[in-house]
């Protein structure tokens, strides 16, 4: 059986997806399919933040003890 490929995201696309669940959990009543739509929506803004800190858009924490 062959794997299907997994859809390239930009990091704008994985947040408008986010968006775009979010307002979709905000519009479905309370229950396990609005539920599921939270989880996709974490998971989408997840991935966007994960691939724009590894790309070096996102600043890391100073750690400087002075």
């Amino acid at each position: 059986m062959k794997a299907e490929p997994r859809p390239y995201f930009t990091v704008e696309q994985l947040e408008e997806l986010a968006v775009a669940k979010y307002i979709e959990a905000a519009l479905t009543p309370e229950g396990p399919e609005r539920s599921g739509l939270l989880e996709e929506a974490k998971g989408f803004a997840s991935r966007a933040k994960m691939k724009s800190w590894l790309m070096g858009e996102l600043e890391l924490p100073d750690r400087s003890y002075h």
